[in-house]
């Protein structure tokens, strides 16, 4: 369960969700994972995993839940290409060791037992390259009416979601993430067909057992304006420390610079690039 300050409970709160304190802005509740799992020993010797009820997205390395991303803040494709959670329904079959094959159904972008529009199809192949399990090639696909949300007023009725990722350990100390989010919406107001695409990298350094340092770099092209209300560039660098003296604990400052073609897309439509300074400090029990 996850209950906090804006920006996480309160605006995270899913159709359907729970409301509570009552007509509250800034607190809030929400069930990000609330679902009945088994495990089926069939098809293949790894067998095949069924989860059922509500759950965070399997598209995106990034996750909505702060213990579970290496920076305090999200990524654009985390905003704007992949729905954070949903309800449904998700199989995870375990082809070979180096191979899961993950399809399930959804009833649209971040949703609490409440079909938003349509039914939506999601799923995902996962593959290590060798035994190590040092080179992981993903590709996952979100496709529906709603699946994924948009710039208000403009939302298709088809919106489709293509993620391709690569995750390599270099060596015992560099990790490295490269993905790519791309999409497009059918028959929305105005526009036609709506397109964004997208590229990132992730760094993990492990300085030693206590200090990670990490950087992000990111570009987000909203082609026309369907995600964030801008047909616009986004481009985001993002640079930070994970502090983590006991399992528990993790103090994580950042760094993040975002700039953009658009005069007015940040600082409330007065200028084109922002500077942020954040630091959160997370207790893990």
């Amino acid at each position: 369960m996850l209950w906090s300050a804006k920006p996480a409970a309160a605006l995270l709160q899913p159709l359907g969700g729970i409301d509570f304190p009552p007509g509250n802005d800034r607190f809030s509740a929400d069930f990000r994972q609330l679902y009945v799992s088994a495990h089926l020993p069939v098809l293949t010797e790894g067998g095949v995993d069924l989860k059922v009820g509500r759950m965070g997205t399997i598209i995106g390395y990034e996750s909505a839940l702060a213990p579970y991303r290496p920076f305090y803040s999200n990524d654009y494709q985390w905003f704007y290409s992949q729905g954070g959670a949903w309800t449904g329904f998700l199989t995870n079959w375990h082809v070979t060791p180096q191979l899961d094959i993950l399809n399930g159904m959804t009833y649209g972008a971040n949703t609490f037992f409440t079909k938003r529009e349509d039914v939506c199809y999601i799923g995902q192949i996962n593959y290590w390259l060798t035994g190590e399990k040092k080179t992981m090639l993903t590709g996952s696909v979100h496709v529906g009416n709603q699946a994924i949300f948009a710039a208000p007023g403009l939302a298709g009725d088809m919106a489709t979601v293509l993620e391709l990722r690569v995750q390599h350990e270099w060596n015992e100390c560099f990790t490295q993430i490269i993905q790519s989010n791309n999409g497009w919406d059918r028959n929305v107001p105005g526009i036609g067909t709506g397109s964004w695409y997208s590229l990132y990298t992730i760094m993990v350094f492990h300085l030693d057992t206590e200090w990670d340092f990490n950087v992000r770099a990111e570009w987000f092209d909203d082609e026309d304006g369907t995600r964030t209300g801008f047909d616009t560039n986004y481009e985001e660098i993002t640079v930070g420390l994970d502090y983590h003296p006991t399992k528990c604990l993790s103090i994580r400052p950042e760094i993040r610079g975002d700039f953009s073609n658009n005069t007015a897309a940040f600082n409330n439509g007065s200028d084109h690039e922002q500077l942020t300074l954040a630091v959160d400090v997370l207790w893990k029990f």
